[in-house]
């Protein structure tokens, strides 16, 4: 099934601003004090050889990522639902993983927040719209579905809904 847009967005959009990324640039060289982000050439870089190289001489400050969490400020918010849920639920577990794996190698601001598993629900928190839309559309390349993206007009905040049930017929082969 194709992807459905709650809006008219097409995709994230560069004027919308994230209240926790700063303009100002931090003083070099400074470390996130909570997961070791280091801040250089003004981007936050998850570098363990610089890190233990400037431990006792960097400036401390938490990274955007941290005070986010911290703050419990939710950039997108991921729900998976149906029947199908009970028989894939590890594989959606470490595909949601992965996923974050694959855009923190990208963006080390993008994590998950919080996972909750119920029995017919599986909800992600995350700190950047783009990892939830990832995660959304490798749910939806891996197992099809539907797909819903609804990203918000005024901030930068993206929900995304992935649905599937299985088919009667189906219910009683074992995989």
């Amino acid at each position: 099934m194709p992807i459905k847009r709650s809006t008219e967005r097409s995709g994230p959009i560069p004027r919308l601003s994230d209240p926790y990324v700063q303009l100002k640039a931090y003083p070099e060289p400074t470390i996130c004090p909570t997961c070791g982000l280091v801040f250089h050439k003004k981007r936050w870089i998850r570098d363990e050889y610089i890190t233990q190289e400037i431990m006792g001489v960097a400036h401390k400050h938490k990274c955007p990522a941290c005070r986010k969490i911290e703050d419990h400020y939710v950039m997108g918010l991921v729900s998976i639902t149906g029947n199908v849920l009970p028989a894939l639920k590890d594989e959606i577990v470490n595909q949601i993983k992965n996923q974050e794996k694959k855009e923190a190698f990208r963006n080390p601001l993008a994590r998950i927040m919080s996972l909750k598993i119920k029995d017919k629900e599986i909800s992600v928190e995350t700190t950047t719209e783009n990892l939830a839309i990832m995660i959304g559309k490798a749910l939806q390349h891996a197992h099809r579905g539907e797909l819903e993206l609804g990203l918000s007009q005024d901030e930068k905040f993206a929900r995304v809904h992935w649905h599937r049930d299985m088919e009667e017929n189906s219910k009683n082969i074992k995989k």
